[in-house]
């Protein structure tokens, strides 16, 4: 049984997500909140696998929240639920340590997948908010790029791949941009998940965003 929480301050929100969650036979609501605060305050009393939360609450918002719950039980996954006027908060909330992004009105099987992802420890993006995600996320410095660089040895290659894939581009397409093969970049990209330990696509980008690897 996975054991999920909700931290919504809009009760027809919250309403709806509990009537989607309870149609899925392996997945249990434990706790309820309106803001971050309520949650925080109850967090030693609960034992959740994953969160999802609003973004922007009264009181305390998601983000506050975030780094709060995972100061307390780091073991926490938490999945945001956003609109795309929300998307001043992505880069906080990926910095804050957030596993997922779905928006608020994506199709109900999307929440299920995402859950699912994050429980397995993946991450997990709406398709329509993973450029505006990586749009966000801009400014990185030089120095900071070069330092991770050296220390997880990244090639000039595997930085260049990485790039592209943040800027959006697929396997087939990053592969025509820089003259190699389709095979090339798929076992670049491996490697570069093994080095990152991260599991996906969406794994790598908010890897390198977070860690500022890269410079969109």
């Amino acid at each position: 049984m996975i054991k999920l929480v909700l931290v919504e301050d809009i009760e027809m929100i919250r309403e709806g997500l509990k009537l989607i969650i309870s149609k899925v036979k392996d997945f249990e609501i434990i706790g309820e909140y309106s803001n971050g605060q309520e949650f925080i305050d109850d967090l030693k009393n609960i034992d959740p696998d994953i969160v999802l939360t609003d973004i922007d609450m009264p009181v305390m918002d998601g983000v506050q929240m975030t780094q709060l719950a995972l100061s307390l039980k780091p073991e926490i996954k938490i999945i945001a639920l956003t609109m795309f006027a929300d998307r001043k908060f992505y880069y906080k909330m990926v910095t804050a340590g957030a596993k997922g992004f779905v928006l608020k009105q994506s199709p109900t099987n999307e929440l299920e997948t995402a859950v699912r992802d994050v429980y397995n420890g993946g991450n997990f993006f709406s398709d329509e908010l993973l450029r505006s995600v990586i749009v966000e996320m801009q400014g990185i410095e030089k120095e900071i790029i070069e330092e991770k660089k050296e220390l997880l040895k990244i090639s000039d290659r595997e930085t260049e791949i990485l790039q592209l894939l943040c800027s959006g581009l697929t396997n087939k397409e990053i592969a025509d941009k820089i003259f190699v093969s389709l095979r090339t970049v798929e076992t670049t990209k491996s490697r570069l998940m093994q080095k990152t330990m991260t599991k996906n696509n969406a794994g790598l980008i908010v890897w390198a965003i977070k860690n500022k690897v890269v410079s969109i």
